[in-house]
């Protein structure tokens, strides 16, 4: 049984939560964005830290899990991993040290050792996680190489769905360089701290980098039902799109 330290992983804790069902609705709105191109990987990232970005990662994969499919969700926030806590998994082989296996056997590589399988109750899916691994010295430059973008591609071979938690763009170029590797992005947006010009530019940065921003996701409002209501009937169309999650 999965050990759950917090109230992260609401998904699984409380899967009948309007919570639970704002993210269920956020992934019901990324999968209307697909129906012209498909979209196997996404990236979630943010302007800064602490934007809820990882919970929304996390309840996305678990969210998408439940849909019968068999879904990966990779630390690549090599800077501050937080997966293998939300989880509460070891984190002594992760992406890193897959990534180094990876150059040396290419596609002989044994992924169970990196690759660990997630059980809960309340899981009808398939989940796995990759958690971030050894800490790195050169973070920018492990996301920004080519074999980063083959192991990713190889990955896919076994999953129906990939979900990224990156590093936060507004600061450094992680997230950036991480959001090359997806089909999408997911950009994470918290009420009453970040601010609506950071965002901005970040997002406008994103979009030069030539990053297909899927939409984005207010975190930690406040709600009632008829609050819910309102958002979770939003619009769904491809870009702009505007649901609320609350951590």
């Amino acid at each position: 049984m999965l050990g759950l330290k917090d109230k992260t992983l609401i998904a699984l804790d409380e899967p009948n939560s309007i919570q639970s069902e704002m993210y269920r609705t956020i992934r019901t709105n990324l999968e209307y964005s697909s129906i012209d191109k498909e979209i196997n990987v996404i990236n979630v990232t943010s302007s800064v830290a602490n934007e809820a970005k990882t919970t929304t990662a996390c309840n996305l994969a678990i969210m998408t899990a439940n849909k019968n499919k068999k879904v990966l969700l990779i630390d690549l926030d090599l800077r501050s991993p937080c997966i293998h806590r939300a989880f509460n998994i070891k984190n002594k082989f992760g992406i890193t040290d897959m990534l180094v296996d990876f150059i040396k056997k290419g596609k002989d590589i044994d992924c169970k050792k990196y690759v660990q399988n997630i059980q809960h109750e309340q899981l009808t899916g398939q989940l796995y996680v990759i958690t971030s691994g050894t800490e790195v010295v050169n973070p920018t430059e492990i996301i920004s190489s080519k074999k980063i973008k083959e192991l990713v591609n190889f990955l896919k071979n076994d999953f129906d769905e990939i979900i990224i938690d990156s590093a936060p763009s507004g600061v450094i170029i992680d997230g950036v360089a991480t959001s090359k590797l997806a089909d999408g992005t997911v950009f994470i947006i918290e009420r009453g701290k970040t601010k609506i010009d950071i965002a901005q530019k970040t997002i406008k940065h994103l979009k030069l980098a030539d990053v297909n921003v899927l939409g984005v996701v207010l975190t930690k409002v406040p709600f009632s039902k008829d609050t819910y209501g309102y958002y979770g009937n939003g619009q769904s169309g491809n870009n702009n799109k505007l649901k609320i999650v609350v951590e």
